[in-house]
């Protein structure tokens, strides 16, 4: 892997560099002048077999999964078992709410919101401070203590949070349909998200089986975020730097991402190219984030990628981000270490005070980031975002 530099160091004038978020901090990496010996393209593993009631059959798409996220750490899946229809009606709906007016969407603007969530006008997040900001409009909803929709009580048998007093999600007053929807599609993904937890815990070949991780994941840290990307065709000097979205590393333990017709996805392999992750028809495309590849050791590259739509479309994409439960300690996996290491290459880390370490840089303007912007990192916890 080529050499990754931190944010205060310059690159050279005579190489060339790709930049990029994987923590609090940006980092550039050296592009290889080098063939690529990397991986460049993505691997379709299929999910037929996924409630099949032959072990040998998921322990195949263990397996599968297992090398693709060692070679490349993205992988896509067909044959997921959500239905056409649901995933149809998901596009219908991004683009009726993008479509609104602007005073409507920003009833549910994400700064009126503690814990980072809701919706986010074009160019509000800056991931490359080189660009004037990233160009896309997102919604941002996930896990909630007390809406009903996520059945707190039922899933863990016991009450919220004492300290949990308002939902943590916020919605359009307008728009009620916007709401609906969405939990639509997330009592769809949620359980798919959680049927791969098992193909993992299958793949690390854990005591417990499938089953192996399923406690970290009692009522995990979700988050689902609606993406609509018109086009950014730019020519000249301007063009490596106006993205979409900032190259970066996702900080979720799984992602899958529902991606309609339009190309824009690229993937950064480790000798610095750029791999196109296009759309195919029926699929998800997934990606391993930064708690996977600390708990596999390193195994699994939280793979660094951006949005670019150079095609002169408008874009919707719906990423589904999957983190273990805020109060879990997550340590790297006995299995994940190799036979002559003594310690680990990670810490044990724990999950909600990690998340909002990534979470409060990355929005800076935001009330939350700003009441605790004379707080040293070392003292953030999960509780922050939520009062």
């Amino acid at each position: 892997m080529t050499e990754l530099l931190g944010s205060a160091a310059l690159p050279q004038q005579d190489k060339k560099y790709v930049y990029f978020h994987s923590g609090a901090e940006a980092t550039y990496r050296e592009v290889s002048d080098a063939p690529s010996t990397a991986f460049t393209s993505i691997p379709t593993i299929d999910l037929a077999n996924l409630k099949s009631g032959n072990p040998d059959d998921r322990k195949r798409i263990a397996n599968e999964i297992y090398q693709a996220c060692a070679e490349c750490g993205f992988f896509y899946i067909q044959n997921h078992g959500i239905p056409d229809e649901v995933i149809k009606d998901t596009f219908a709906l991004l683009r009726r709410f993008f479509a609104l007016d602007h005073e409507t969407k920003m009833d549910a603007h994400v700064q009126k919101n503690p814990a980072i969530r809701g919706y986010e006008p074009m160019m509000e997040t800056n991931l490359d401070p080189r660009s004037k900001g990233d160009v896309k409009e997102a919604f941002t909803m996930g896990d909630c203590y007390l809406e009903p929709e996520q059945n707190y009580t039922g899933l863990t048998g016991g009450p919220p949070p004492q300290n949990v007093t308002k939902p943590q999600n916020i919605w359009p007053k307008d728009a009620p349909w916007w709401r609906d929807g969405l939990y639509t599609y997330y009592n769809h993904i949620l359980p798919l998200a959680k049927d791969l937890v098992r193909i993992f815990a299958l793949a690390f070949q854990l005591p417990g089986g499938e089953t192996g991780l399923d406690h970290l994941f009692r009522f995990p840290i979700t988050g689902m975020r609606p993406l609509h990307y018109p086009p950014t065709k730019i020519s000249g000097e301007d063009e490596e730097i106006a993205v979409g979205l900032g190259a970066h590393a996702d900080f979720s333990w799984l992602t899958l991402v529902l991606q309609d017709d339009v190309p824009a996805l690229e993937v950064l392999n480790p000798d610095g190219v750029w791999v196109d992750a296009p759309p195919k028809p029926g699929t998800f495309v997934c990606n391993v984030g930064q708690y996977l590849e600390r708990q596999s050791n390193g195994r699994f590259p939280a793979t660094v990628h951006r949005v670019r739509n150079r095609t002169g479309q408008e874009r919707y994409s719906l990423p589904f981000f999957l983190t273990p439960d805020p109060d879990v300690n997550l340590e790297v996996l006995q299995c994940c270490l190799d036979p002559n290491e003594r310690t680990p290459r990670y810490d044990p880390i724990n999950v909600g005070d990690l998340y909002i370490r990534r979470v409060l840089p990355a929005r800076k303007k935001h009330p939350t980031s700003i009441k605790y912007k004379d707080v040293p990192q070392e003292q953030w916890q999960y509780s922050m975002l939520l009062s």
